[in-house]
């Protein structure tokens, strides 16, 4: 452990070196914010997104490692139609592929659709059971591959609320011993954004609540609803100061006869939830969570935190309010650009000991949802 977090340092440092030297007031950005300003704008989304290659550095969950690969957009008929495609291969061996062609701007540049397919291979996901009494010891890597097809759609009635949805196929395409299911889905958002800059915000908060039903679709004993609701806001309390307070409860309702897939069980654990537990170290029915986090600039482009989370989870709600909480505590740095993240390393100590985190996307931002496993 302490040598992961020492060559973790080492890590951060070499991040950082390009960026320490500017003023946060400076006009030039550091190396390292140009270089991720460029890929940010190469992978930005919408009419905005130029065409042509982009690296494909994301699509894939926590405990992939390091992923590369190509992608490719391009605009057709104008910006009335944008054509996206994209693979890359993750440092732990998982894969994912995936294709996209959206009509962003209808009715009044309001509304977006789009139709896709994506296809994931994740490989040497943990598990560690079910329920908050799970041991680690009991750790079993397992690995998951599908093909999800569907359709999506966005409506922005104002520039900070967004109401969302998509429904799809999802195909399980690797071998296991007992049969899987396999779904059809569909899931509806409504969300409000405030925030002033999204990629590192200061003020402002985002909250979303959203549904989803899967129907197995063949085996007839899997099908499922989940509700999630969650809350992100940010408070600044000096010129140097924020506080970042966020919260979400996720829940599981099931027919009499039918029961929710261990991979698609909300969990708890890791660099976006407990970051003092393995990733998906917690899972069961029903699940919440709260953090607290105090982000104070130190110097240049290089910002300190220090954090407090707590969460549970629990086969039902009223187990969910009585259940013991799992807690964690922590410190870490953030070398950040003028309106985003660079990198962050956090630093933190829950029950079963210490774990470090390296990331590139902010600690309380909302995970990026795929159709399984579930990602905390």
């Amino acid at each position: 452990m302490r040598r992961r977090m020492i060559s973790t340092w080492f890590f951060v440092c070499a991040c950082a070196a390009p960026s320490f030297a500017q003023d946060d007031a400076a006009a030039t950005p550091g190396r390292a914010a140009a270089m991720l300003n460029w890929a940010e704008t190469r992978m930005g989304a919408g009419v905005s997104a130029p065409d042509g290659l982009y690296p494909e550095l994301g699509g894939f969950i926590a405990g992939s490692g390091i992923s590369i690969g190509p992608g490719y957009r391009r605009h057709v008929f104008g910006d009335r139609m944008i054509v996206d495609a994209s693979a890359a291969v993750a440092w732990r061996g998982s894969r994912m592929a995936q294709s996209q062609i959206e009509w962003p701007s209808l009715i009044g540049h309001r509304t977006s659709v789009g139709v896709d397919i994506k296809y994931h291979d994740f490989t040497g996901v943990d598990f560690f059971g079910v329920g908050a009494d799970s041991r680690r010891s009991d750790r079993a890597p397992y690995r998951l591959a599908y093909i999800d097809v569907g359709g999506f759609a966005t409506v922005r009635p104002t520039a900070w609320l967004s109401i969302s949805g998509r429904a799809g196929s999802l195909e399980r395409t690797a071998a296991t011993v007992t049969p899987e299911p396999n779904y059809v889905h569909a899931d509806v958002a409504i969300e409000a954004d405030t925030r002033d800059v999204p990629g590192y915000p200061s003020s402002g908060g985002r909250y979303r609540f959203s549904g989803a039903a899967f129907h197995d679709r063949e085996l007839s004993r899997s099908s499922f609803r989940r509700f999630e609701g969650e809350a992100a806001h940010y408070l600044p309390v000096s010129a140097r100061s924020v506080v970042a307070l966020r919260g979400r409860v996720d829940l599981s309702q099931t027919s009499v006869g039918q029961d929710v897939p261990f991979y698609l069980l909300p969990a708890l654990g890791g660099r976006n939830s407990l970051r003092g537990y393995d990733d998906y170290r917690f899972r069961d029915r029903d699940a919440a969570m709260v953090n607290a986090e105090l982000r104070t600039r130190l110097f240049g482009s290089l910002d300190g935190t220090i954090f407090y989370e707590a969460g549970s989870v629990a086969p039902s709600m009223r187990a969910l309010a009585k259940g013991s909480l799992k807690t964690d505590y922590g410190a870490g740095l953030r070398i950040r650009a003028r309106r985003h993240l660079l990198v962050r390393l956090d630093v933190a100590r829950g029950s079963e000991g210490l774990q470090s985190v390296v990331s590139f996307t902010p600690s309380l931002g909302f995970a990026k949802r795929i159709a399984a496993p579930y990602v905390p």
